[in-house]
Parts: C-alpha cells; sequence; structure tokens
C-alpha cells in the first residue's frame, strides 16, 4: 500500500504577533505509512473500500491539534465506528461507538472529525474501527460498504509505523454469535447499535494475543443454509473480499463480481477460527442437510489449508447458542487430520446466551468466550506469553 501527501496549501495563522505559515495535509488512503487491518478494495486513486467488521485503518500522526477523516458510504443500512486516539476510545452519541453513517447521504464524502485537542508537537495512534457486520442483519446481499479517502489535519504529519514485534495472525469466519450481534443488550435503540464488534469475542481474543485479524461474519448465515431465509450463504461469503457485493448475475446467489474474489494469498493467517452451524440448524427437519454441511465445510477447510499452507491451524467451534452440530464439527476435524490439516475442536459450549441480549452472547459473555478461546488457542498452538511478543 503506498501513499503520498497530496492537497497540501498554505494558510496564515497568526499567533500573537507572527503569522505561522502551515500546511494543510490530506494524507490519501495510498500512503504506505497508513495501515488497512482486514479484507479491503483499493482503487487506483487510492480509495478504499470495505464492509467486513473489524477493519481497521491505522495511523500515527503528528503537527496537528486536531485530525478529522474524509469518507462516504455506499448502501443505506448504517455502519457503526469506533475511534482509538492513543488507545482510548472517543465515544459519541451511539452506545460504545463513535460516529455513525445512518444519517449519511450515500456516495457523498463526510468529514468525520477523529481525534481533538491533541499535542501538536507528540507522536499520537490512531485507529478507525468498524465495529458492526457488512450489511446489518439482512440476509440478501447489495452493496453495503464505506469508503475511505483520506485524513486531514492541519499541519498535520504522518509518521512511519512503529516497529512492532511480529503478530501472530488469526482470522475468524462465522455468523452472529461472531459478529456480536445484540451484544450490547437492552439498547433501546436495537440495530445496529446494539451490536458491537469492538466488544466481540473475536475482537477480544486478537487484543488479548496482540494479534492481526481478519473477520468475516453475518448475522443469519450458515455453511450450507441460513436460519431465516436468503440463499447466499457464509460459505460464499468468505471468498469475496466485500462480503455485501453480489454476483452481476441475478440468477447466481452463490457467486460475486471476478473483482471481488479475495486473493487468499496475500495474507496468510497463522490461525484460522470457525463457528458455523448454529444456523444450519442440523437437528429435526434440517437433519437432513448434515451430509452437505459435512462435505461444504471439509471442501472450504481444504481450500483455505492449500492457499494458506500446512501451517496454518483451524480452530472449528460449537457453541454457544446450540450444540447440534458438534459431532458434525468433530467428523470434519477427524477428515482433517487424516489428510495432514491441523485442526482442533474449538469448544464454545455452556455460555450463557441472555433473553435480553437477543438469546445471543452479551459483552460479558463474550469476554468470557474470548477467555476460554485463548486459552485453548495457546494451548492447540504453543503460544507461550513470551511466544506472543517474539
Amino acid at each position: 500500500l503506498k501513499t503520498s501527501l497530496v492537497g497540501c496549501r498554505r494558510i496564515g495563522r497568526t499567533s500573537g504577533m507572527r503569522v505561522a505559515i502551515l500546511p494543510i495535509c490530506c494524507i490519501v488512503a495510498a500512503a504506505s505509512p497508513l495501515q488497512i487491518v482486514g479484507r479491503h478494495r483499493t482503487w487506483p486513486d487510492g480509495h478504499v473500500d470495505f464492509d467486513h467488521p473489524g477493519v481497521k485503518i491505522v495511523a500515527r500522526v503528528t503537527g496537528a491539534a486536531n485530525v478529522s477523516a474524509v469518507l462516504s458510504k455506499v448502501g443505506s443500512v448504517e455502519d457503526i465506528f469506533v475511534v482509538y486516539c492513543d488507545g482510548v476510545a472517543q465515544l459519541g452519541s451511539t452506545p460504545r461507538a463513535t460516529f455513525s453513517t445512518k444519517l449519511w447521504t450515500e456516495s457523498t464524502k463526510q468529514s468525520v472529525p477523529l481525534c481533538s485537542g491533541l499535542d501538536a508537537f507528540a507522536e499520537h495512534d490512531i485507529v478507525i474501527f468498524k465495529s458492526t457486520e457488512a450489511k446489518w442483519n439482512d440476509i440478501k446481499p447489495t452493496p453495503n460498504h464505506v469508503s475511505f479517502y483520506e485524513i486531514v489535519g492541519l499541519g498535520m504529519r504522518l509518521l512511519p509505523p512503529l516497529v512492532r514485534p511480529q503478530q501472530h495472525r488469526i482470522e475468524f469466519l462465522g455468523d452472529s454469535i461472531t459478529a456480536g450481534y445484540c451484544n450490547l443488550c437492552e439498547q433501546e435503540e436495537g440495530g445496529p447499535a446494539a451490536e458491537s464488534f469492538a466488544s466481540s469475542w473475536p475482537n477480544l481474543v486478537c487484543e488479548q494475543l496482540q494479534a492481526e485479524c481478519h473477520a468475516a461474519a453475518w448475522s443469519g448465515y450458515g455453511m450450507v443454509k441460513n436460519c431465516c431465509g436468503g440463499e447466499t450463504l457464509m460459505s460464499d461469503v468468505w471468498l469475496r473480499t466485500l462480503a455485501s457485493t453480489p454476483s452481476d448475475d441475478a440468477s447466481d446467489p452463490h457467486g460475486t463480481t471476478a473483482k471481488n474474489i479475495w486473493n487468499f494469498t496475500s495474507w496468510i493467517p497463522d490461525a484460522v477460527v470457525i463457528n458455523l452451524g448454529s444456523n444450519d440448524g442440523l437437528t429435526g427437519s434440517r437433519e437432513e442437510l448434515i451430509p452437505a454441511y459435512n462435505a461444504t465445510y471439509l471442501d472450504l477447510v481444504k481450500s483455505a489449508a492449500v492457499a494458506y499452507g500446512e501451517q496454518t491451524h483451524f480452530f472449528l467451534a460449537c457453541g454457544p447458542q446450540r450444540n447440534s452440530y458438534c459431532d458434525p464439527v468433530r467428523w470434519i476435524i477427524g477428515q482433517a487430520n487424516a489428510i495432514g490439516i491441523k485442526a482442533t475442536f474449538l469448544d464454545h459450549r455452556g455460555f450463557e446466551c441472555p433473553e435480553i441480549c437477543c438469546e445471543h452472547p452479551g459483552a460479558d459473555q463474550d469476554r468470557q468466550m474470548a477467555e476460554s478461546t485463548v486459552k485453548q488457542v495457546k494451548a492447540a498452538m504453543g503460544w507461550s506469553v513470551w511466544s506472543i511478543y517474539m
């Protein structure tokens, strides 16, 4: 990813009896010091599109007291973000969030304040974090992404990222349990405002392991059957750069555009964590789906293993909302192990799904699930406390 300083212009600012000439600089998304973590699409002009939960735009800046970002939105379903200034979440009117796209005019650039009152002579870390799924609780994908263009600040300079120890990389694939659906519970506004991927167990796992993470998670979607309609499946979405971009062919709900196929060689995870099966059901009248579930799931794991290499370890989870897919998951693990793929059962059973949280894990349960997941992943991967920092 490359970037440059563009559109800098000099203005006069009175400081006592002197006039300081300071540049207003725009750091476009293509600048190399700017880090985009998570699946995204970069355009020739440098702007970036994304829609998956957990995508982060990370920057280090100096020289400006106030910093803003320029973004726009395609689609009508609200997206919610958390901004961190030097590690501190900047909370606004939306629960546990900084800003929302709810009132944005589609395809119109918006100037969004990020951090204010900064010491212009110090260095500052800024993170823009997408905290909701691609198209909240919608089982028919249509374009619903956010575009990031630039970071703006009076006198601002973008600094190279700090040299950090090699991070572990973890990829997550799941449904509402993974996305953090309704985990803020009892929010009067409901909808996307009750969902916080920032408070979800996958994001907490990444924080505890100091890992760089990608996530694809969407409420209502299954491996071979969704809970509540819709033909596009999470096993289809996993192949996409932008989850909400469907096929050009309206008769093909499983496909996407050629340019939207994710390049699996561009980012290789150490571990892949999958929790899919709650929406498939696999009990009662849906028991007949088990053979298709097993075959599709195993094919996905095998394809990922080919793309990522033999060192990648797969953690296939079951629970906490339903346990009906645990036995199929164990069968898939056995089949994967038999052909040399590293796969381990990840036990998510036994955690409460309170009624006030739409019968999903709340933020408290997400913390418990994260602690359990960290222990299980570290044990299987051989990651000690020290290896996290190596």
